[in-house]
């Protein structure tokens, strides 16, 4: 289904300041858009490029090299690990 053809059931209300109602206004016409279409467009905008950022890191490559040499590196034996590890949980599962 494409974004054009997806039924709009939601409703989103906000408030805003006379310059900002001004400012949205302005933009919306200055595109041809309606001010509703404006501010979905912006905000959808807005929200997938901060989604697509929270699902990516970043770091420099002298991080990422660090990184996998110690992926790649042999495993350590973690005894204290391994014996909690084996314990029952002090967690009831249902």
């Amino acid at each position: 289904m494409s974004k054009a053809s997806e039924e709009r059931t939601g409703r989103i209300n906000l408030r805003v300041s006379e310059r900002q109602e001004r400012l949205l206004r302005a933009a919306a016409d200055l595109t041809g858009e309606t001010l509703t279409g404006f501010l979905l467009a912006a905000g959808t905008e807005r929200a997938e490029e901060v989604m697509a950022r929270a699902q990516r890191i970043e770091v420099s490559s002298e991080a990422f090299e660090r990184f996998v040499a110690a992926i790649d590196a042999p495993v350590e034996d973690m005894k204290t690990l391994r014996r909690y590890a084996k314990k029952r949980s002090p967690i009831p599962t249902q």
